[in-house]
């Protein structure tokens, strides 16, 4: 009989390391702009930032009406998307990457 037991963190702490960014990680910012495509979809980000200038693209993705404040992930970390850009969870904070440099990063993806 196989019997495992799992240990739990104690209850102050928070940090769960499914849902935070590695921030040591050469390939974060580029895994999460690319969880971002696929989670925002919906909004046709990607085909936005890649058509327009990022100023119009912003425009349109959020005229699509309310974006959610949740956190969203597929896994790898959390993000969310706002009227900043998109914001990446990190386990010692959040950053921001700018809509301008959002669109580079999916303008290179496919270049």
């Amino acid at each position: 009989m196989d019997v495992s037991i799992r240990q739990r963190k104690p209850r102050g702490s928070s940090v769960y390391p499914g849902k935070f960014w590695d921030e040591r990680g050469p390939r974060a910012k580029y895994m999460a702009v690319s969880d971002a495509c696929w989670l925002y979809q919906d909004l046709e980000l990607e085909q936005n930032l890649r058509m327009l200038d990022w100023r119009k693209a912003r425009k349109r993705v959020l005229g699509h009406g309310q974006v959610k404040r949740e956190w969203v992930g597929r896994g790898r970390g959390e993000l969310r998307l706002g009227r900043k850009g998109l914001e990446m969870r990190f386990a010692d904070g959040t950053r921001v990457m700018g809509w301008k440099e959002l669109q580079g990063f999916v303008r290179a993806r496919r270049s």
